[in-house]
């Protein structure tokens, strides 16, 4: 009987990417609660460091399939490579994060296997042989619990940003080496090479604090307010959809849902009204502060604090106050 959870790992410029590690915390969690083991895939071609440093995470064995098809992601040649590696895990849930690989491949491994899929949810949790997961719907303003039952095993995705990433201690995973099959005909899709920005940007996700700006900064010239405030903080800009489509921003810094999800230890909303697409990405951070001159602007249903007024009055005395 299928029993524990299964973690395919995300990993890019030999790099373990954060949202596994936040999986390692949940997937941790699901089986201390409900037994079986807690395994890890990892899929490449020469990534036996990468499986190490795997290993120090409170996992309990990490299954390595080496094979030069798999030196780049692709859904169809990870499908393939999953197998070898749920015959010897068996999970009950394959688990892992609603990121740009997460939700291209669950659909295709689901697809493939016949096997129920629960995407970009915020919590999941085991009952008997089947699972309930949560999400959230409407516009981010209702959350859901949906039960799944009578599957041999379940996909799931959860959302970025959802749970605190796991931090080294484990007692020294077990790492395997899986003999897996991949035909490299079936792989529809190559990649042929990495584009990355010519200037490397900041990552918004991993700020303790971040100032985030919105339309009520008026014009491109005024954001070095904003970019002030962050510096004093010591954090970072962040940003809504329109000043990243105007190009004001990168779209790096876009916070929301089709941009980047933040839990930051403290946010500042300036000028941003607070539409759902921009609230379901900085909705969980620990202290929410909102500037705004439209007292029934959105965000302040979410905020810890707020300030009706104008930012570029608000901001100038803000950090008067602060260098004082």
């Amino acid at each position: 009987m299928p029993q524990g959870v299964l973690i395919v790992a995300e990993h890019r410029d030999g790099k373990i990417q954060g949202p596994t590690l936040e999986m390692v915390a949940k997937g941790r969690d699901l089986v201390s609660k409900h037994g079986g083991k807690l395994s890890v895939a990892l899929f490449g071609h020469g990534v036996d460091a990468l499986a190490e440093e795997l290993a120090q995470y409170p996992v309990d064995q990490v299954l390595v399939g080496e094979n030069e098809t798999l030196k780049s992601y692709t859904p169809e040649g990870y499908s393939q490579a999953l197998k070898a590696v749920v015959d010897q895990a068996d999970p009950l849930v394959i688990l892992m994060a609603h990121t740009t690989q997460g939700y291209d491949f669950a659909p295709r491994l689901a697809a493939d296997w016949n096997l129920p899929l629960a995407s970009g949810c915020v919590d999941v949790a085991v009952e008997g042989q089947g699972i309930v997961v949560t999400r959230r719907v409407l516009n981010e303003k209702i959350a859901v619990d949906l039960e799944f039952g009578g599957a041999p095993r379940y996909v799931v995705t959860i959302r970025a940003a959802t749970f605190k990433p796991a931090e080294k201690g484990g007692a020294g995973a077990q790492v395997q080496k899986v003999a897996v099959q991949v035909d490299a005909a079936k792989i529809i899709r190559k990649v042929l090479g990495v584009e990355k920005p010519q200037v490397a940007d900041v990552d918004i996700t991993a700020a303790d604090v971040v100032v985030a700006v919105g339309r009520g900064i008026g014009k491109k010239e005024n954001l070095v307010l904003v970019q002030d405030l962050a510096k004093m903080l010591g954090g970072v800009v962040g940003a809504s959809r329109p000043i990243t489509d105007a190009e004001w921003l990168p779209k790096s810094r876009q916070v929301g849902q089709s941009g980047k999800t933040i839990k930051a230890k403290l946010y500042i909303g300036c000028g941003i009204s607070g539409a759902m697409q921009h609230v379901a990405g900085m909705k969980d951070s620990g202290l929410i502060i909102a500037i705004n001159t439209d007292p029934s602007a959105p965000i302040f249903e979410y905020a810890h604090y707020g300030v009706v007024g104008n930012i570029l009055e608000v901001l100038p005395s803000l950090m008067k106050s602060l260098k004082s």
